[in-house]
């Protein structure tokens, strides 16, 4: 059975938490690996600042050289932690994997608890889990929950799935000389048009680090300009260029002036080009 543990906050607040149903997954394959879900400040890319419900998948395809997310790259049974009210991290503590019912509970309960702009599916990479992506997703648009993915772009047949149900996109490109995962540019240019083609609302984060080829940046930013030309009847996505912030194997970031040389560069190649770095890291937020 799952293990429940819960912190209420405030002492003698006097609010109770909701309830959120803890049937137990009948099996590894009826259930969603979970990490966490939480109540949170977007800190990047077209959504900083807003509010919205994170729900973190385990298991990603690909392994960045400045992950800080270490605990959600393999998909294996672990604690899956369901905050119960928004923002006060007290949380209940279950056994992934768990029903996709108990995740959409645990969503519903904070998006009723306070006005949230919509729910985030990040991970790991959250299209690993395809099927069960696209049930969890399927269940919180019917309830009316608008849907974010927060994916890294490569996992084109899963996105053609999920796209019905998605309201965002927010892709990762992935430069070789920045993320050293070896992930192809092709790849991301199917992801990038189908998401186009879907009608989804779509934007593109490029991480960029001291080390940034420039001859990478340059490609990305071109497949974003040429697959913005094939859909001239929906917006043009945003090209968010992400300081990289350092953790792991990446110990430096870019400099001041190295950033402002990567934006001139892209804007010469396409126009919707803006710096955001990972403002929830600034603020001391995970």
């Amino acid at each position: 059975m799952p293990v429940s543990t819960s912190t209420l906050g405030e002492p003698g607040s006097g609010e109770t938490a909701p309830s959120i149903d803890r049937t137990p997954a009948a099996g590894v394959e009826t259930g969603i690996y979970v990490c966490e879900v939480f109540s949170a400040i977007q800190g990047e890319a077209m959504l900083v600042g807003e509010r919205q419900v994170f729900v973190r998948l385990a298991g990603c395809n690909i392994r960045c050289a400045y992950c800080d997310q270490p605990e959600a790259l393999e998909r294996q049974p672990g604690p899956c932690m369901l905050e119960r009210r928004p923002g006060r991290r007290d949380w209940e503590v279950l056994a992934s994997p768990v029903p996709v019912a108990t995740v959409v509970d645990a969503v519903d309960i904070l998006w009723r608890a306070l006005p949230h702009h919509s729910a985030s599916l990040t991970g790991g990479e959250p299209l690993m889990q395809m099927g069960r992506t696209v049930e969890l997703a399927a269940a919180l648009h019917a309830r009316s929950i608008p849907v974010m993915a927060e994916t890294n772009g490569t996992l084109v047949g899963a996105l053609e799935r999920l796209a019905p149900f998605l309201s965002f996109v927010s892709m990762d490109v992935k430069l070789p000389s920045v993320d050293d995962a070896g992930v192809a540019l092709a790849t991301q240019r199917a992801f990038l048009d189908t998401a186009l083609a879907a009608g989804v609302a779509t934007w593109v984060k490029i991480v960029v680090g001291p080390v940034t080829d420039p001859s990478e940046l340059d490609a990305a930013v071109d497949m974003v300009a040429v697959a913005a030309s094939r859909q001239p009847g929906s917006p043009p996505p945003v090209v968010f260029l992400q300081p990289v912030t350092p953790f792991a194997a990446v110990t430096t970031a870019p400099s001041p002036g190295q950033v402002l040389g990567f934006q001139e560069r892209a804007l010469r190649r396409y126009r919707r080009v803006r710096v955001v770095p990972q403002t929830h890291k600034a603020i001391g937020q995970r």
